[in-house]
Parts: structure tokens; C-alpha cells; sequence
């Protein structure tokens, strides 16, 4: 059996990749190595590069000791989700808009006219 995490398989396309993400893929690489290099604190050890949000979206990286993020799942926040539960909330948009880059297009929502039911008999 396979299971994808969804957040992995749209992320492997080249075309698909925002500003932001190219940005922060490349300084979270240059953090490693200068961790690697020089280390935290005077401390050289193992661990894993985070990227931690500040302000509307600004961005800080910090080195986490591996079993802080290995294995570890991280849920979306009950204020995203709809209390339908479908759906999400306009905090999330608002959340997820700066992620997107300046060039991924704004996404919308096709409502079709409603149609009666025909009963046939």
C-alpha cells in the first residue's frame, strides 16, 4: 500500500514552484551549511532547518534538534477549517496567501445556476 502527503506531490513540479518557495529553499540550504560550519551557539550537532514565520510573512530559520521534527505530524489549526469542516476559513486564505509567490494566479469558484429536480411520473 502507498500513501502520499498531500503537500509533497505538487511541489515536485518545476513549474509549479513559487518565489517563495525557491527563496526559501535556497537559504534554508545556505543555513544548513553555515550551521554545519559553524554551528549554534559554538555547538556543532545534528538537526533539521525550520522555518519560522514572523510578522505577515516574513521569515527566520532555526536549527531544531531532529527528534523535535522526525516522525512528527503537524495538524491544520481549528481556526482554518470550516465548521461544516469542508472547507476553509478566510484566516487560512489570508495565512496562505503570501506563500503563494507574487506570480500563482488567484483561485475561484465555479457556482453553476441551481437546477430544479424533475420528477418523472
Amino acid at each position: 500500500m502507498r500513501g502520499d502527503t498531500f503537500g509533497y506531490l505538487q511541489r515536485s513540479f518545476v513549474g509549479c514552484v513559487s518565489d517563495v518557495d525557491q527563496r526559501e529553499a535556497r537559504e534554508v540550504g545556505e543555513k544548513a551549511v553555515q550551521y554545519a560550519f559553524w554551528g549554534v551557539n559554538g555547538k556543532h550537532g545534528d538537526g533539521s532547518v525550520a522555518i519560522k514565520r514572523t510578522g505577515f510573512y516574513s521569515a527566520d530559520y532555526e536549527l531544531l534538534p531532529l527528534d523535535a521534527v522526525a516522525g512528527k505530524t503537524r495538524t491544520m489549526e481549528d481556526e482554518f477549517i470550516t465548521a461544516s469542516g469542508t472547507d476553509v476559513t478566510d484566516a487560512f486564505r489570508l495565512y496562505l496567501r503570501p506563500l503563494l509567490g507574487s506570480r500563482m494566479p488567484d483561485a475561484f469558484r465555479l457556482r453553476g445556476a441551481r437546477v430544479e429536480k424533475v420528477l418523472k411520473g
